[in-house]
């Protein structure tokens, strides 16, 4: 693994920490509480870091296929934390409304991102 892409395991891993961290809250959807647009904000930036990683690897646009692949690691990880947080952490909830935060977040990532991303090739 190239230094480049240190800063996108490096959040990753602040994303892990903190979602194991035990609390206490109560289950609430509100999608534009602070609490879900940290959750947008926060996988936005993953998305954004591992996408402008990947460009900075090897200095030529990512494909699409792999940057699509790296949002979808994005929605799949919060989803399995929110599971973590519900099965093996006092306090804390499974909530869908971070998980949409989640992907909302991802998504604005992916779109920030889009000047590092190769377009799909049209076949005639």
């Amino acid at each position: 693994m190239r230094q480049t892409l240190f800063p996108a395991l490096f959040w990753l891993l602040l994303i892990t920490g903190l979602s194991v961290m035990p609390g206490v809250q109560l289950p609430s959807f509100n999608l534009f509480a602070t609490d879900k647009l940290a959750h947008a904000l926060i996988y936005g930036i993953l998305v954004w870091l591992a996408i402008r990683g990947s460009y900075a690897f090897d200095k030529q646009l990512v494909a699409w296929k792999w940057a699509v692949g790296i949002f979808l690691f994005a929605v799949a990880y919060g989803m399995m934390m929110e599971f973590v947080q519900y099965a093996f952490i006092p306090g804390r909830f499974y909530e869908y409304g971070d998980m949409l935060a989640n992907t909302v977040g991802a998504t604005l990532g992916l779109l920030l991102s889009a000047g590092k991303i190769r377009r799909p090739v049209r076949a005639s």
